[in-house]
């Protein structure tokens, strides 16, 4: 196995055309994450993309893209905005994540969304996570009927706050591949006031992630697109959604409501609304991004485990990661947990900037 850094926009036709094929050959690398057009977007913006290409016998076996945060440090392509990472590869490639990491001359490789399938980050893992999606192959209502009973009431409740919208308000209605710029401006606000109300790192802070999200909406291919679904009530948008679609998947990435109407749940009609077209569009799984919070333990079919870890090359820094893990953990759990949570708080705010870098 040799390995040979590159950057997206160096790739050759061949080159691209082979992680194509690695991404559409294996089911596992289904988001659009793993797609070459988004790895290409993000160096479109940033400056620090680069991309391993492992060949074997002269041919590409695989592709492992990353950005470089400092000379030997690299984070996912992305970074906080990147909700699945891996190698893409051919099925049954082997490599071992140490060797790779070094051939990229790097030191550290820090992830939170890796494939748990992809077994040479095995042993990095610091604990795995679920990632729940929607499976929608044989229809709305096949998926509607699956769902436990909780759920299925769940969804009539959102079905009846759909009717009670149109009748108090505006008729409704769904765009799920909408051109409407106003209507994107405000998802990004929407999405900012929540960040802020609920003190949460603001993701649209940060410039770049603008224009990220500009960016992959002007891609528009039968491979890669970018999404964005609109709720209308009336000629007036409640409630919006921006993703990407590979193939037959959807990736439900950045939602956000008028709260000015919130009592009718826009974001959940909303996603109820486009699941029902999603067949119409040739989509057959909706994809809701790590963690299991109430609203998507309602509306999932499955999980995809994901893997948060560091492969970190350097001994002495790894024991002292270790170490400050352990620390934290045990503070969580004594009585110092609740004054030492303002000045925790402070240092994770600080953390969660920097990642946006």
């Amino acid at each position: 196995m040799q390995v040979r850094l590159t950057t997206p926009s160096e790739l050759s036709q061949e080159e691209t055309a082979a992680w194509s094929r690695f991404q559409e050959q294996s089911p596992e690398f289904d988001s659009p994450y793993f797609r070459p057009e988004f790895s290409r977007a993000v160096a479109d913006i940033r400056d620090d993309v680069e991309v391993a290409i492992l060949t074997e016998g002269g041919s590409p076996a695989g592709f492992f893209p990353f950005q470089r945060s400092s000379a030997h440090h690299a984070r996912p392509v992305g970074g906080r905005l990147s909700d699945y990472q891996g190698v893409i590869g051919r099925p049954n490639l082997e490599f071992d994540a140490t060797e790779l990491i070094r051939a990229c001359d790097l030191n550290v490789l820090d992830f939170d969304h890796m494939l748990s399938s992809q077994t040479p980050f095995t042993k990095y893992h610091r604990f795995t996570d679920r990632s729940p999606y929607l499976d929608l192959s044989s229809g709305f209502e096949v998926y509607r009927s699956s769902l436990r009973l909780s759920a299925r009431n769940s969804m009539r409740h959102t079905l009846r706050l759909s009717r009670k919208l149109s009748r108090e308000i505006a008729p409704i209605r769904c765009e799920f591949f909408s051109t409407d710029t106003e209507a994107f401006d405000n998802l990004l606000n929407w999405k900012s006031e929540q960040y802020r109300t609920t003190k949460i790192t603001d993701v649209f802070a940060f410039p770049w992630t603008k224009a990220l999200l500009r960016r992959i909406w002007e891609e528009q291919t039968p491979s890669f697109q970018g999404v964005l679904s609109v709720l209308y009530t009336g000629d007036r948008a409640v409630a919006c959604h921006f993703g990407m679609r590979s193939g037959k998947v959807l990736h439900w990435w950045f939602p956000a409501y008028d709260r000015e109407f919130s009592r009718y749940a826009p974001g959940r009609v909303l996603l109820t609304m486009a699941a029902q077209q999603c067949n119409a569009y040739g989509i057959e799984k909706i994809d809701m991004g790590r963690g299991v919070a109430t609203y998507k333990s309602l509306v999932m079919s499955g999980t995809t485990e994901v893997a948060v870890g560091s492969v970190d090359l350097r001994p002495v820094a790894r024991c002292l990661r270790n170490g400050w893990r352990q620390t934290r953990a045990w503070i969580r759990n004594s009585p110092l947990y609740t004054p030492a949570r303002i000045p925790g708080r402070i240092i994770h705010r600080i953390s969660e900037w920097v990642q946006f870098q």
